[in-house]
C-alpha cells in the first residue's frame, strides 16, 4: 500500500517528548455531550484521523522544526484510530474506556471529570487517539521547516503542508511524505530525545475504530464533514468504483493556485503507485455533497480540472489521467449539461 503521512502541529517541547515517548497522539477538542452541531469540528477532525492507515508516517511540527514520530499502528482497511472515553458520540456508542488522560499534566487544570481539563479557560478532551511506533530509528530526529518548504518550492502548486496554517494537523500526500523521509535520513539537523518523565500513561487497551461504530449508510450523515469522515473511515460505504485499492487517502487537498486566503480544496483524494507529480498529484478526486448538487457543485469540479489542465500545459505536470467524481444524494436535471466536452470522460456523477 502507498504510504502517506500525518502532519501535526504542537506548541511545546514537553508535549512533543511525551507523545514521542509513549507513541500516542490525541488532538485537544471540545467535549460533545450530544449530537455535534453543524459548527462543531468533531467530524472535521475525525475525518483526518479517518484517513490514517497502518504504516502511514507521523511528523510533528514544533515552531520552526519538524520531527519524526513513527508509523501508525492499527488497520490497513479502515480508519486507523482509537476511541478514548465517552465525551463524544462515537466513544459513547462504543462504550470506550478512557485510557489516555492528560488532565494529570501540570500544564492543564483538571475539572474533576474523567478525561476533561481546562486549556486557556476552555474545556478540552481527546476523543480520538493514534498509536505509532518507530521502525526506522528516526524518532526524535528533526529538520528545520525551511528544509521542507525549500523542497516544496520546486512545485508550482500548493500541497497540504502549505495550507496547514490555523489547523491542528493535516494529511500529507505520499510525495510530501517521501520528501520528509529523505530529509530525515540524509539531512537531519535537529534532535529531541524521545523520553518523557511525565506521569501520563496508557492505562488500558483502547478501542480501535470498526465499521459498525459508524453510520450504516451515507444517507445517515448529518453534515458534509460527517459524510467525509464516515467514507474515509469505512470505504465499504462507497460504490465499488470509488473504493481505494492499495492507495493512500488524503483529504482537503489544495487543487488551485496559491492564494492569500483559503485555497480551493478537494474533499477526498487517492494516491496509488501510478500517481503523478512524484506522488503529489492524486489519481482520483472525490468531491462530496450531502445535499442536492447542481451548477455550483459541478463547476467546482470543473475548476479542479481546469487548474490541472493549466499545470499540464504550462509546467508539463502529468495530470491527464486524474479522474473526478461528484458524489451527492441527488442532482438538478441540468447538471450534466455544464460539463465541457473535453472533460466528459473525466467527470463521473455518483448518486449516494
Amino acid at each position: 500500500m502507498v504510504e502517506g503521512g500525518l502532519f501535526i502541529t504542537l506548541y511545546d517541547k514537553e508535549t512533543l517528548k511525551l507523545y514521542l515517548d509513549r507513541g500516542i497522539y490525541g488532538q485537544l477538542m471540545s467535549t460533545e455531550e450530544g449530537k455535534p452541531s453543524a459548527y462543531s469540528v468533531y467530524y472535521k477532525t475525525m475525518a483526518d484521523y479517518a484517513c490514517c492507515r497502518e504504516g502511514n508516517h507521523v511528523f510533528f511540527f514544533l515552531k520552526r522544526g519538524i520531527y519524526y514520530g513513527g508509523q501508525i499502528k492499527g488497520s490497513k482497511e479502515y480508519g486507523s484510530f482509537y476511541l478514548n472515553g465517552q465525551n463524544g458520540p462515537m466513544g459513547r456508542k462504543a462504550d470506550a474506556p478512557l485510557v489516555w488522560d492528560e488532565s494529570y499534566r501540570n500544564r492543564y487544570e483538571s475539572v474533576n471529570r474523567d478525561g476533561v481539563f481546562n486549556v486557556d479557560g476552555n474545556e478540552r478532551c481527546q476523543h480520538f487517539l493514534i498509536q505509532f511506533e518507530d521502525k526506522l530509528d528516526l524518532a526524535g530526529k528533526g529538520i528545520t521547516s525551511d528544509q521542507l518548504y525549500f523542497k516544496l518550492g520546486e512545485y508550482p502548486y500548493p500541497l497540504p503542508s502549505n495550507s496547514i496554517s490555523g489547523m491542528g494537523f493535516c494529511t500529507l500526500t505520499p510525495g510530501e511524505t517521501n520528501i520528509l523521509l529523505n530529509l530525515f535520513k540524509t539531512e537531519s539537523t535537529k534532535y529531541i530525545e524521545p523520553v518523557s518523565d511525565e506521569d501520563v500513561e496508557l492505562t488500558g487497551e483502547p478501542v480501535l475504530f470498526k465499521p459498525d461504530l459508524g453510520i450504516n449508510s451515507p444517507s445517515e450523515a448529518s453534515t458534509e464533514s460527517h459524510l467525509e469522515a464516515s467514507l474515509a473511515a469505512n470505504p465499504i460505504l462507497l460504490p465499488e468504483e470509488l473504493k481505494p485499492k492499495d492507495s493512500a487517502l488524503c483529504r482537503q487537498i489544495p487543487i488551485s493556485p496559491f492564494k492569500p486566503a483559503q485555497m480551493d480544496q478537494a474533499d477526498l483524494c487517492y494516491y496509488s503507485e501510478n500517481s503523478k507529480g512524484e506522488g503529489t498529484i492524486p489519481d482520483t478526486v472525490i468531491e462530496l455533497k450531502n445535499k442536492k448538487a447542481g451548477k455550483g457543485e459541478i463547476m467546482q469540479v470543473i475548476r479542479y480540472l481546469e487548474w490541472l489542465e493549466k499545470l499540464n500545459r504550462l509546467y508539463g505536470v502529468e495530470t491527464e489521467d486524474v479522474m473526478m467524481y461528484l458524489y451527492a444524494p441527488n442532482y438538478t436535471s441540468t447538471v450534466e449539461g455544464y460539463i465541457p466536452e473535453r472533460f466528459e470522460e473525466r467527470i463521473t456523477i455518483i448518486d449516494v
